[in-house]
């Protein structure tokens, strides 16, 4: 945190929320298949940051898309995303719970999902992991409340490393480097025209 000076008096919203790709199904293998494609809108507001915007039909957003996914930046996945087996998704709602990790949204109507796949994916969370963690939420409200009251005192982290925009003043116009990290399109060529 950079200015902890409060520009007026509110009370603290201590909730954190996560948000991630998501898609339960019964294997890890399954579970990627259908979500292949979630990174699509994320895709879509680095290339409009970086090269747009466009015209209609000036470019097909989707076959660029393909084409990012076959380079390195495409391949790699965020590490935020919810995708795999009830056991794998499991591991990872474990991670957030230890950072006391408020709550978690899951995009799961990306890709080239159909109803029925969301829905399945959706009773298949509920009915084999969501338990787990309803059953700790009266801990973790404890804990948080702690924090509120200052019997708990937090750990500083150094969050420098990860601020992208951090040497860039204000009102400056992002550098083609800093658009290039934001999109995930180093390296890639200029939009072309689609005919």
């Amino acid at each position: 945190i950079h200015n902890q000076e409060k520009l007026t008096d509110y009370q603290t919203n201590p909730n954190l929320a996560v948000v991630g790709g998501f898609m339960c199904a019964e294997t890890d293998e399954e579970a990627w298949e259908k979500a292949d494609g979630w990174t699509f809108f994320q895709f879509a507001l680095g290339l409009y940051n970086k090269e747009g915007p466009f015209a209609p039909g000036e470019v097909n957003i989707w076959e660029r898309y393909q084409e990012w996914k076959a380079t390195p930046a495409g391949q790699r996945r965020s590490g935020s995303e919810l995708i795999g087996s009830p056991a794998t998704i499991r591991e990872r709602l474990r991670e957030l719970q230890a950072a006391h990790v408020d709550q978690v949204i899951l995009l799961n109507q990306a890709g080239r999902n159909t109803h029925q796949d969301i829905c399945d994916s959706l009773e298949l969370f509920a009915r084999e992991v969501m338990p787990e963690f309803q059953a700790d939420e009266a801990n973790h409200q404890a804990w948080k409340q702690g924090v509120l009251n200052k019997e708990i005192e937090l750990e500083v982290i150094d969050t420098e490393p990860f601020n992208i925009t951090s040497r860039q003043a204000p009102t400056q116009a992002p550098t083609a480097a800093h658009r290039d990290m934001v999109s995930g399109s180093a390296g890639r060529p200029a939009a072309k025209r689609v005919s």
